[in-house]
């Protein structure tokens, strides 16, 4: 069976992903689980190839995670991966070879990878929540934390306005809100008290810090909020969130939309934060900002393995930009 998720919402197409396997592994205690970074030098698309190969007729089921392979391979690999793919018998409707294509951002949509799997695989996308749909999902979520809470649309409205479409932090101060109203009406009042849109400017700062060559500024407002108890991947989730916004803006002012208005009606950002992060993307290049947004990537998947502390991974990640 072949999947494809993508998108730039990494909350819910990790969620998602993370909910397929741990399936699989619930149904197949004693089957394979492959995962094939491609972020990751040390993953090869020979291997992969070869994983496909040694699922036969009377092999065990074997779940495949193939994550960020149409971003990071050269597009001549991608064409042989695609060729061996069209090969594999019966790839599509395999059920006891389960291959995911995950994908941690929108692909190219004109790679004859992708126009492949848009059609042969079972899909699904994850835009960035919007308006409606975000205010939405934030009431949805708090309600599956107690039922007993709810929130008028003027509050709500606020709420996203905090956070975003950063689903990380939406979630982190729903959470927190549900813990101090635990039940009736989450008000403005408790928003505007409780929400600590102040991380983003210490987010924010830290990264100005960082551009501008202050790695010393960067690291001790990194460990300011962390001595006063937030969470590690909290913030490690803000930098991810940070990044992928400066690179929508630099991508956006190489187009020539050199304006915040213009910047916000192609992006969809307030235009606040376009005019923000403007003096920002004036200093560094938009190559440079997605090779600091793979390298927080590649922490974050470092932070799950276990191997290395996130607070050490974040230290190592300022201290060498």
């Amino acid at each position: 069976m072949l999947l494809f998720l993508y998108g730039e919402d990494l909350f819910r197409s990790k969620e998602k992903l993370n909910e397929l396997k741990q399936k699989f592994i619930e149904k197949n205690a004693s089957s394979s689980v492959l995962t094939f970074d491609f972020s990751e030098k040390t993953a090869n698309e020979r291997d992969f190839l070869e994983s496909l190969r040694a699922s036969g007729l009377f092999s065990e089921r074997k779940l495949i995670i193939v994550l960020d392979f149409l971003k990071n391979v050269p597009t001549e690999i991608q064409k042989s991966v695609l060729e061996s793919l069209k090969k594999t018998s019966n790839l599509e409707n395999d059920q006891d070879l389960i291959v995911i294509f995950y994908e941690s951002s929108e692909p190219k949509k004109n790679l004859s990878f992708f126009k492949y799997l848009h059609t042969k695989a079972k899909k699904q996308s994850f835009p960035l929540l919007q308006g409606f749909s975000l205010s939405n999902w934030a009431e949805e979520y708090a309600k599956k934390i107690s039922p007993e809470i709810s929130f008028s649309k003027n509050t709500l409205e606020l709420l996203v306005s905090y956070t975003g479409n950063n689903l990380y932090l939406l979630k982190n101060e729903l959470e927190k809100l549900v813990a101090f109203k635990q039940q009736g009406e989450i008000t403005q009042d408790d928003v505007n008290q409780l929400v600590k849109a102040g991380i983003q400017s210490t987010v924010f700062e830290a990264i100005e810090a960082l551009f501008g060559g202050n790695k010393g500024k960067a690291l001790s407002l990194l460990h300011q909020q962390l001595e006063k108890g937030e969470d590690p991947f909290y913030m490690l989730s803000m930098y991810i969130y940070q990044i992928r916004t400066l690179l929508k803006i630099s991508s956006a002012y190489q187009d020539g939309n050199t304006s915040a208005p213009m910047i916000a009606k192609q992006t969809g950002l307030h235009p606040f934060v376009a005019q923000k992060s403007l003096s920002q993307i004036r200093n560094i290049s938009l190559e440079k900002l997605k090779n600091i947004y793979k390298e927080l990537e590649k922490i974050d998947f470092q932070s799950k393995t276990g191997k290395e502390s996130l607070i050490l991974l974040l230290d190592k990640f300022i201290a060498s930009i």
